[in-house]
C-alpha cells in the first residue's frame, strides 16, 4: 500500500484524524498541500465534497495558527521539481490556481502574519525561479536557434536528377521525387518556424510570471514540434535525393534497397529504442500531456 492509499484509510476509517497537527501545527490537508501530495488533497477534497461527506468543509477554510496561512499561502510556498525552471513554474502555476479553486472566497485575499496575501507570497517564493527561467530560455534559444540555422544550410542540396528539354526534373513523375519534394518543402518551413520561435525566446524582458502558465510553454512546444517535424522531414527529403541519385527512381530488387534502408534507420532507430529504454518519457508525450493543462 502506498502513501496516497494509506494515508486515505486512515482518514475514511477515523475522519477525526484530519484535524490532528503535526509538529509544525498543520493538518493533513496543509501538509499534503504544502508538499504538493496531489492525490492525497484529491482525496480529502472529494471526502468533503461528496453527498455524504466524511471529513467537514472547514478544512478547506483552516488557518495555521503560529502563521496566519490559509491553504492557499502553503500551495504559494510549494515546489515542485519538472526538468527546467520554466516547466517547474508552469506545474506551481497549476498548483496554485488549483488550490485557489478550493478556498472559500472570503479567504482568498486573507493576509497571513506577515500582511501577505497568498499571491504576493507566490511571486516572492518564486522571484529567483523567474529569473532562472528567463535566463534558461535566452541560453536554450540561441543554441536551438543555431541548430536549427544549421540544419537550414545543411538541407539546401540540389534538386535530384538532370533536366529535360523543357527544364523540369527528369524524376518529376517518379513517386520518390513527388514525396522529396514535399518533404524538402515541409522541412524548410518547419525549420523556419522553429528557427523564428527558438528566436523569438531571446527577448525575455517582458516575460511575466503569468507567461510561464499557458503562453511560453505552449511556444516551446510549438518551437521544439516544428524543430523535429523539420528534422524528420528533411532526413526524408534527404534519403529520396540518395535513392534518386544512386537507383533513378526505378523499381529496384528487395535484395539491393534493402541494405540502403538499414544503412540509412538502423543506427537512428538502435539510438532511440536505446534513450526510451533509459528514460521512457524521452519525446513529445511530455509535452502533449502538460502544454495545454
Amino acid at each position: 500500500m502506498g502513501l496516497d492509499e494509506f494515508v486515505k484509510q486512515i482518514l475514511t476509517n477515523f475522519p477525526q484524524s484530519a484535524h490532528n497537527l503535526d509538529t509544525e501545527g498543520m493538518n493533513a490537508l496543509q501538509v499534503a498541500i504544502k508538499y504538493g501530495h496531489e492525490k492525497i488533497v484529491n482525496d480529502i477534497l472529494s471526502m468533503i465534497s461528496e453527498s455524504n461527506p466524511i471529513l467537514p468543509s472547514g478544512l478547506l477554510s483552516s488557518i495555521h495558527p503560529a502563521t496566519g496561512n490559509t491553504i492557499l499561502h502553503f500551495a504559494a510556498e510549494q515546489t515542485k521539481k519538472a526538468g527546467g525552471f520554466a516547466w517547474e513554474l508552469k506545474y506551481e502555476f497549476q498548483w496554485f490556481e488549483k488550490v485557489r479553486n478550493m478556498v472559500p472566497e472570503d479567504l482568498l485575499y486573507s493576509r497571513n502574519k506577515k500582511e501577505q496575501t497568498a499571491e504576493e507570497l507566490f511571486a516572492e517564493n518564486h522571484k529567483d525561479t523567474v529569473k532562472r527561467g528567463k535566463e534558461q530560455l535566452v541560453k536554450m534559444g540561441k543554441t536551438c536557434s543555431a541548430l536549427v540555422v544549421a540544419v537550414v544550410f545543411a538541407s539546401t542540396f540540389s534538386i535530384p536528377g538532370d533536366k529535360d528539354a523543357n527544364q523540369n526534373p527528369i524524376f518529376l513523375q517518379r513517386t520518390a521525387f513527388k514525396v522529396f519534394s514535399h518533404a524538402y518543402v515541409i522541412g524548410l518551413s518547419c525549420a523556419a518556424t522553429s528557427f523564428m520561435l527558438f528566436l523569438s525566446f531571446l527577448d525575455s524582458s517582458n516575460y511575466r510570471e503569468q507567461d510561464f502558465r499557458h503562453f511560453i510553454p505552449a511556444k516551446y512546444l510549438l518551437a521544439n514540434m516544428s524543430f523535429r517535424i523539420a528534422l524528420l522531414a528533411l532526413f526524408v527529403a534527404f534519403s529520396c535525393n540518395i535513392y534518386l541519385q544512386i537507383y533513378g527512381g526505378k523499381p529496384v530488387e528487395t535484395k539491393y534497397i534493402l541494405p540502403f534502408v538499414c544503412d540509412l534507420v538502423i543506427f537512428p532507430a538502435v539510438c532511440l529504442l536505446v534513450l526510451l529504454y533509459q528514460r521512457p518519457s524521452l519525446g513529445m508525450m511530455p509535452f502533449f500531456r502538460h502544454a495545454w493543462r
